[in-house]
């Protein structure tokens, strides 16, 4: 998941997770105590991030794993498929679609747009 979509997950109020360990994060761009690589890549977060670094963690972009984007679109998640290099997510009604590069991009913005068309 690219830095911005997390960002604005993390703007619209998605829940972060309270097992972050494994997962993608990426600093806040102001905090260097992350380097510049780690802030503009992200890291994937350790134990020992989560014990000495968790308001790092809490002030940077949290890159929630599938399943939490499908969980948290609710019972109005549909489905999620392929074609060719591009994923779709897709909602039940009104019928909302999200293409993206990944399937948790695609599920992300699915879940950006299903707050935007019913908070």
């Amino acid at each position: 998941m690219k830095r911005q979509l997390a960002k604005q997950l993390k703007a619209a109020g998605f829940p972060s997770s309270a097992r972050p360990v494994g997962h993608r994060f990426y600093p806040d761009e102001r905090n260097e105590r992350w380097s510049e690589t780690e802030r503009e890549l992200g890291v994937i977060i350790t134990a020992d991030d989560v014990q000495n670094r968790l308001q790092d963690i809490k002030d940077g972009y949290y890159c929630p794993p599938l399943a939490d984007l499908i969980e948290a679109c609710g019972d109005r998640f549909a489905r999620l498929y392929i074609e060719k290099t591009l994923w779709t997510a897709e909602s039940k009604s009104p019928g909302i679609y999200a293409i993206a590069d990944s399937p948790e991009e695609a599920v992300a913005k699915l879940w950006l747009a299903l707050r935007t068309a019913n908070p």
